[in-house]
């Protein structure tokens, strides 16, 4: 097993291209817009414990949470943009939790104002979720800042959740309902050196699936909801809620490093195996099933009821992420790519102010109204820059600002490039410092310069990612090819001089993809893929009827860049067919078809510039 790390903040910058531009627009627009939703709804306000029965903007279960990334998200966005503003206001967020936090620790904006005395005995009430995120907030700017007041407050609510759940239990529950305090706990290990924390974490997922626990009664009391149909270790299969499993299965990746438990590791690897394989949308969303934000049945993957939730997404790059470190293995980096270009990015407008908490491949905005009408349906039409439940938007934005933790992960002796993209990172290796700068427009094109920066030569393994969508990959070094590949990646084992080049060339050949049979919605159907991105059409582009066209035999496929299209985008081209139909249910067969050019975008970007007809799997 790998005992791999991230790369820290401090040390990778993203210098262009395609995600820099995103890290500035949420620098400049998201992280206010989502603060001041925030006032608005009473999140922010919340956290002077003022709020009584009776008040506007009624207090919920998990407000803390959505406060606390957002905190996360505006820390790791001082990395690259300072802003003495947005870090007032989180000192003022501060200043309430530290006059707020009972004598032994505590503090819950929901149970300190509505309901004291049942703290710790309600099992789904999100309490030790929002504790979790409190925890990763307070790492999290800590790092950023240096400053430690929040993250010594957030270690007494630590230490007093260890002591009701572990050295005095009186909690009335053994696990969390929702899980993330397990892998913040990981990460206040690491922040405070205290290993208790680390065994804390370890003590929720050994027990977990362990006890007949508080099952959640609109799941019908199924135990794999939250993922307590056996011990984590025995876990065969990606079920129930979506994020929870995500969350969970981070932690329990954590763990294995931490501990080498190759058991805990297998149950990480099997498990979002079968969800990349068996129950997740070619865009890397999961969640088949609105009730219960579940993983469904195997295969079972319609397009229009897609739940898909972009905290889903976020949820198993992170997991691919940590996986990654243990085991670096392609098929992940593959899925860290998938959800972080396609199921995660789609749930933020190009504006950074609007957001999808769902992301369907197929959309008809007037069988959508009519669903709203009857009640059958909650999805916007549009992103909105608030949900009742707001859990994605400072999600997507804590996981832009912290984009660079994804691109690499090392030891003291190997780097391995996980993603590609303009940036410049250091790493420390065997006491010898080596930084590589790549250069490319990713991923608008494959071509990549990677170029080493070393004072002195530096004895290391460098290790690329081959995308399993690139069918005819270069990789060389002095024109050399790599010393092998393994497991989806390309190793050069080597002492490394200032100025060396590696280059790699990842051509992005215009692909369709095919379903299995068993997925019925796309039987007969194929989706459009470009590099590490999905397309799709839009009525604005195509008009209406996309469920309609069939691309050509011969398609002609052909892409190129727009710079004042959709932020700047490459769009694909190609030829197909429509049938010409008036106002009759029903006739009789005709054969004969309308020529016609289409246009497919990034599917990241659909619905930018209004409501309109949307469709991944287009006829073949």
């Amino acid at each position: 097993m790998k005992q791999c790390k991230n790369i820290s903040n401090a040390d990778i910058h993203i210098t262009g291209g395609f995600w820099k531009k995103w890290q500035a627009t949420v620098a400049e627009s998201s992280l206010n817009a989502v603060y001041d939703r925030f006032s608005e709804s009473g999140r922010i306000t919340a956290t002077e414990l003022h709020w009584r029965t009776g008040d506007s903007n009624p207090l919920h279960i998990f407000f803390d949470s959505d406060t606390a990334k957002w905190i996360e998200g505006a820390a790791y966005s001082f990395y690259y943009r300072k802003n003495p503003d947005i870090e007032q206001k989180i000192e003022a967020i501060i200043d309430n939790i530290e006059r707020g936090m009972t004598d032994e620790g505590y503090f819950n904006t929901y149970y300190q104002t509505v309901e004291f005395s049942n703290r710790f005995t309600v099992r789904q009430n999100h309490e030790l979720y929002c504790a979790g995120h409190l925890i990763e907030a307070a790492v999290a700017y800590y790092e950023a800042t240096g400053k430690d007041r929040f993250l010594k407050l957030m270690c007494r609510y630590a230490d007093l959740i260890e002591r009701v759940f572990v050295t005095d239990p009186s909690a009335k529950f053994r696990t969390p309902g929702h899980e993330e305090i397990e892998l913040a706990l990981v990460r206040l290990y690491h922040a405070t050196g205290e290993k208790r924390y680390l065994e804390l974490s370890k003590h929720f997922i050994d027990e977990r699936g362990v006890h007949e626990d508080a099952y959640f009664d609109f799941f019908n009391f199924d135990p794999r909801y939250a993922q307590d149909q056996a011990p984590v270790r025995d876990q065969q299969s990606a079920e129930g809620h979506c994020v929870r499993y995500g969350y969970l299965f981070c932690a329990a990746a954590d763990l294995a490093k931490e501990y080498n438990d190759d058991a805990l590791l297998a149950a990480c690897e099997r498990t979002a195996l079968n969800a990349m394989t068996k129950k997740m949308y070619v865009t890397g969303g999961t969640g088949n099933m609105k009730h219960g934000e579940a993983f469904g049945p195997d295969y079972h993957l319609p397009n229009f009821e897609a739940y898909t939730e972009t905290c889903a997404s976020i949820a198993m790059a992170m997991l691919a992420q940590r996986i990654l470190n243990a085991d670096p293995d392609g098929r992940f980096g593959d899925m860290l790519e998938l959800q972080l270009f396609n199921g995660a990015l789609a749930g933020i407008s190009l504006d950074g102010e609007k957001f999808y908490y769902e992301n369907p491949l197929e959309q008809k905005p007037e069988n959508l109204e009519f669903m709203h009408a009857c009640g059958a349906s909650s999805r916007p039409i549009e992103r909105i820059k608030l949900f009742g439940c707001s859990c994605c938007p400072p999600n997507i934005l804590r996981t832009i600002t912290n984009i660079g933790r994804y691109y690499y992960s090392s030891d003291e002796s190997s780097i391995f490039v996980h993603l590609y993209g303009a940036s410049r990172a250091k790493f420390n290796l065997n006491g010898k410092t080596l930084s590589l700068t790549q250069s490319t427009r990713y991923p608008d094109n494959g071509k990549i310069r990677v170029v080493i920066s070393a004072k002195e030569p530096v004895q290391a393994t460098l290790a690329f990612r081959i995308p399993a969508w690139c069918d005819a990959p270069t990789v060389r070094f002095k024109g050399s090819i790599p010393d092998r590949i393994e497991k989806g990646y390309a190793y050069f084992d080597r002492k490394w001089e200032n100025g060396d080049v590696i280059e790699i060339d990842l051509p992005m050949r215009i692909r369709m993809i095919e379903a299995n049979p068993q997925v019925a919605d796309d039987c007969g159907r194929v989706a459009i893929k470009r590099g590490p991105l999905v397309y799709c059409l839009e009525e604005v582009d195509n008009g209406k009827n996309l469920a309609d066209i069939r691309i050509a035999q011969y398609p002609n496929f052909h892409s190129h860049y727009e710079k004042d299209l959709l932020g700047g985008v490459t769009v694909i081209t190609f030829n197909g067919t429509r049938r010409e139909w008036g106002d009759e249910l029903y006739r009789e067969y005709r054969p004969a078809r309308k020529k016609e050019g289409f246009t497919a975008v990034p599917y990241y970007a659909w619905c930018n510039r209004g409501p309109g007809e949307l469709e991944c799997w287009v006829l073949k």
